[in-house]
């Protein structure tokens, strides 16, 4: 018989495993974006793998172009917004620009093992109390999804 406290671990396990992603963080130099928009290593970009971009027609319409994402590493968080694919990142794992890595860790690492969401979805956070006892966080917020890219997308070719 499993007890109340494995079947709850194991319960929030699988939730937030569906609700959060992890994996590898790399950095790249951003140009003209899958998204359809130019970007440049001071803005707060990333590209997401195929798995989690999506395999769309027309990429410049991908349902996750301009959608905001939380990535956290060594108890920092930092915000981008998508605006590009990825070909060779593993699902999971994500390519920001420097200004992004920057904020999580030093461009001298390369690469580190990060965990993200997409800004306003809900997750759950497990936090193990010891003496077999954990605590539950549910988080939830509305979706989020940068204006200035909203505003993009929207434009016809006159105002750009």
């Amino acid at each position: 018989m499993i007890s109340l406290t494995t079947a709850l671990v194991a319960l929030a396990v699988s939730a937030s495993q569906a609700l959060a992603y992890s994996g590898d963080m790399t950095y790249y130099t951003p140009g003209l974006g899958a998204c359809g928009k130019y970007n440049n290593e001071n803005d707060h970009i990333v590209a997401l793998a195929p798995a989690q971009y999506g395999y769309d027609a027309n990429p410049n319409k991908a349902k996750v172009c301009g959608r905001k994402i939380n990535i956290h590493y060594n108890g920092k968080t930092a915000s981008a917004t998508v605006v590009d694919k990825c070909p060779s990142c593993a699902s999971g794992s994500i390519d920001v620009s420097p200004a992004v890595f920057k904020q999580l860790a030093s461009l001298d690492k390369g690469r580190v093992k990060v965990t993200w969401g997409y800004a306003g979805s809900s997750a759950v956070n497990v936090e193990d109390l010891g003496d077999g006892q954990i605590k539950l966080v549910m988080s939830d917020a509305e979706q989020q999804v940068n204006e200035d890219y909203e505003a993009f997308e929207n434009a016809s070719e006159n105002e750009l």
